[in-house]
């Protein structure tokens, strides 16, 4: 038996017709014929009850029909499994360089838990840089804060954060349960000019009359972490953030937050891209992360 001829066979049934079905398969009428009748010869059975009028089936041709189609839906699940090892599902994600963060973190590690067959490739980089690779069909989606600029892209937002006071645990800080900013006045800081919320930031602190001391600024979170870590200076960072050695503290008069979000081409119909962000509307992944 080969699965030629029982895709002939399910044909011929369909159309009703031997002609219909040899041109529907796009071969001669006497070969779909021929391969009909050897089919039957091997099975022992009539399947098709050939008239002038049309063609159809017998009761073991309808007892066949129920079989070919499910032996055709493996064959074809059988290789639609081998192309996927050949050629994985993948998803390309851009990751803005400020939010390796434990709730980002568990949100990639439960999506790939969960679909373990697409392959992720994770991209890294500045709201431009990540922007620019959208544009340019780099990335599929982005991880990435919301800000007020106007786009056409499509928005999934996640969750919610406040900005804190890192510092290291020898600090003379490290025990308060909150700050205010004027407690930050002439503080030894290194300035993360990747910040979300830099330039908000700095006409919060004028307005309160707060002045850190900047010793360093850099566009690296690690270097600015490792810095805050050997209590060199302290920084300003989103509350998820972590690290070893180090404590966050809560700074009453400083508001800002920022939204961190899935982003996505408008009317983008990549399977892949609707099933991470399904997976990512659902809340099981979240943790401690404050759902939008």
């Amino acid at each position: 038996m080969e699965i030629r001829q029982i895709r002939y066979f399910l044909a011929v049934q369909e159309t009703g017709s031997f002609t219909k079905a040899a041109e529907k398969m796009f071969v001669t009428q006497p070969a779909l014929s021929a391969a009909v009748k050897n089919l039957e010869q091997e099975l022992g059975v009539e399947l098709l009850r050939r008239s002038h009028k049309q063609v159809t089936l017998t009761p073991a041709g309808r007892r066949f029909r129920d079989r070919a189609f499910a032996i055709l839906a493996e064959c074809n699940a059988a290789k639609s499994e081998l192309m996927a090892e050949q050629h994985p599902r993948q998803l390309r994600i851009g990751v803005l360089d400020t939010l390796n963060t434990p709730p980002v973190n568990q949100l990639l590690h439960e999506f790939h838990t969960s679909y373990p067959e697409i392959e992720l490739h994770l991209h890294s980089g500045n709201k431009l840089a990540l922007a620019n690779k959208m544009g340019q069909n780099k990335v599929d989606l982005l991880l990435t804060s919301l800000s007020g600029e106007d786009s056409s892209d499509t928005k999934l937002p996640l969750y919610q954060e406040r900005f804190q006071l890192m510092v290291s645990r020898q600090h003379e800080l490290a025990n308060r349960t909150c700050v205010r900013l004027s407690d930050l006045h002439g503080l030894p800081f290194v300035l993360r000019k990747n910040c979300e919320v830099l330039n908000e930031g700095k006409r919060v602190f004028l307005a309160e009359q707060a002045q850190p001391h900047i010793t360093c600024r850099t566009d690296n979170d690690s270097w600015a972490l490792t810095m805050v870590r050997n209590n060199l200076a302290a920084a300003i960072l989103a509350e998820t953030v972590t690290e070893e050695g180090t404590v966050s503290i809560p700074i009453v008069d400083f508001g800002l937050v920022r939204t961190v979000a899935c982003v996505w081409r408008q009317h983008s119909d990549q399977e892949t891209v609707q099933t991470f962000t399904a997976f990512a509307a659902q809340d099981s992944w979240r943790g401690l992360a404050k759902a939008v």
